[in-house]
């Protein structure tokens, strides 16, 4: 992979499918900052961060992400996915009360389900209907609002003000999963706090070094004394391997690209404004670089990722049980790394798609 296109079954088709959004992934200084930790560190790190996994190199990215957001610590997990579940499995108990957004992520939902706190679900960024189900919910321990940031199927944002708005008037903390919108959202990558103008340090942040970076791994950056509980009460950090050392230096070569770098940013938006007037109408409400193409059936949304295919566009369909029953989609991902030529032949055959249907 080279760009924004791919090699798939034989065919070079342009990747509408990446979360990739700053084209990171496959930049020279993030690969030969991985082949020198290789080469200095070995590949795997050989043990838990509390064995002997941790590196000099772990350290200086947990304080570099601490740094990126203003917080006094960070903590890196080797997925995203093994963070929710850490992190919500060690701060939540059989008497706390835990309250997720309808559309919130399947890493959020099983996390929550596996603190063994009480469950309780309000409507898709509804700060009114969060306000009600905390109200209503009784006694709590410990009371935890749970959202993304920016939604990973429908790229719409949270409303991160009201939300907290709601859950401090409930004595509930508010955790917040960026894993789309860290690095690439705000006017300086912090993500959607920045965009919100909510500080960090409101709430609980979470974010991957998997999307925006082009790495992996997942982190949460936080008070001191939070994270250093997470050290040492969080299962999956406990029992997992540490993240690989050459990931590790990769993810710090991305965040100093990320900050010397903002046209990388700027060349994003760009991309997403110009895929936006190719819409029909034209979209006039907030547009993010996860745009939803909804098809409805599942069956109309194979129909129309084959029709992109065909011009080769890769854009696969998302059908439930990703996506409630009813709103399956093309979910299109616009990355720093695709052309104004990508963007404009894209636009053509959505275009073309939404006006004939299945038979483009």
């Amino acid at each position: 992979m080279r760009g924004a296109t791919v090699r798939v079954d034989g065919r070079t088709v342009v990747n509408w499918c990446s979360n990739d959004y700053l084209g990171l992934s496959a930049h020279p200084a993030l690969a030969d900052a991985a082949a020198g930790a290789a080469a200095s560190w070995g590949v795997g790190a050989r043990a838990s961060r509390l064995l002997a996994g941790s590196t000099a190199l772990h350290d200086r990215l947990e304080q570099a992400l601490a740094a990126w957001f203003g917080a006094a610590r960070g903590i890196v997990y080797s997925s995203g996915y093994l963070a929710n579940l850490g992190i919500l499995g060690a701060v939540l108990g059989p008497k706390d009360l835990v309250v997720v957004d309808r559309l919130a992520h399947a890493s959020l939902v099983d996390a929550a389900r596996a603190s063994r706190a009480r469950l309780r679900v309000f409507r898709h960024n509804d700060p009114e209907h969060l306000a009600a189900v905390l109200a209503r919910s009784g006694k709590a321990r410990r009371r935890l609002v749970v959202t993304e940031g920016l939604f990973s199927m429908d790229g719409d944002q949270a409303p991160l003000r009201e939300l907290l708005s709601a859950a401090d008037a409930h004595g509930a903390i508010l955790y917040v999963d960026d894993a789309h919108g860290a690095f690439a959202l705000g006017p300086t990558g912090r993500g959607t706090p920045e965009a919100c103008r909510v500080p960090h340090s409101r709430l609980l942040y979470f974010g991957t070094l998997g999307k925006a970076l082009g790495c992996q791994g997942g982190f949460l950056v936080g008070p001191a004394p939070l994270i250093e509980y997470l050290h040492n009460r969080s299962r999956t950090f406990i029992y997992s391997t540490a993240l690989s050392v050459p990931v590790v230096a990769a993810s710090l070569a991305a965040l100093t690209i990320v900050s010397r770098e903002p046209e990388r940013r700027a060349r994003l938006w760009q991309r997403v404004r110009q895929l936006a007037g190719h819409a029909a109408p034209p979209w006039t409400g907030e547009a993010s670089y996860i745009l939803p193409v909804m098809a409805g059936t599942a069956e109309r949304a194979g129909q129309w990722a084959a029709a992109l295919w065909r011009r080769g566009a890769w854009a696969p369909a998302i059908r439930p049980p990703t996506v409630p029953r009813g709103t399956a989609r093309l979910r299109i991902s616009v990355t720093a790394a695709h052309t104004a030529s990508h963007v404009d032949a894209l636009g053509r055959a959505l275009a073309r798609l939404q006006r004939r249907g299945s038979d483009a």
